[in-house]
């Protein structure tokens, strides 16, 4: 009896051992990839809840569902006008494909180490190709003297010297709203391929030197 009872308990200890290396949950705020011996197998796990892996030989990977920020670092770069600024940005992105994220970058400060070569190429190339009021100037030239003036330049004239004021008055063909769209479109095309969906690319700071 006595042996009898010690094969049993061995017995559930061991099928307690199975059913914790068996079973995981994944939350509403993750998303998960299994791996056996470090390769991918199956679907991305995009639903929350309970599930099962082979014990001891498959890995649970889980990732982050909800978006992330991503900030620059301050930047200081000449406009096309020869206008030097510090620009300082930020993003919003995540997690598209946990199976590509997993493949490409794995880890979370990877990918923000690679999120700062894209955008920061990025931002720069743009800056580099638009004039500062562009930069700066959004919804009419109120709000751009404002802007400008914040960025410590009492006299805006002193920017524009090719153009007149009543030039100023007239509609902004391209404008720092429109900009960012295309810095984000931009950036849109490369990260795809890391499992990376981008949201958003804010200007948080341009300050004029």
């Amino acid at each position: 009896m006595a042996s009898n009872l010690k094969f049993a308990v061995i017995g559930l200890v061991v099928l307690g051992i199975l059913a914790v290396n068996s079973f995981f949950v994944v939350k509403e705020t993750e998303q998960g990839v299994i791996t056996q011996f470090g390769k991918p197998v199956g679907d991305p796990i995009l639903n929350a809840g309970l599930h099962f892996k082979v014990p001891f030989i498959q890995k649970a990977n889980f990732f982050e569902k909800r978006i992330m920020k991503w900030d620059g670092e301050p930047n200081q770069i000449p406009t096309r006008d020869k206008k030097y600024i510090w620009v300082d940005v930020t993003a919003r992105w995540r997690i598209g494909d946990p199976l590509l994220f997993l493949q490409r970058i794995g880890t979370i400060a990877t990918a923000h180490s690679r999120l700062d070569g894209i955008i920061d190429s990025i931002v720069r190339n743009f800056v580099s190709n638009n004039e500062l009021i562009e930069l700066v100037r959004s919804e009419g030239w109120e709000d751009a003297k404002k802007l400008l003036q914040e960025a410590g330049i009492e006299d805006y004239r002193l920017i524009l010297a090719e153009e007149s004021v009543e030039e100023l008055d007239q509609p902004l063909v391209k404008g720092r709203e429109r900009i960012t769209r295309e810095m984000v479109a931009e950036a849109s095309r490369l990260l795809p391929q890391y499992g990376i969906e981008l949201m958003d690319v804010m200007f948080t700071r341009v300050n004029y030197i």
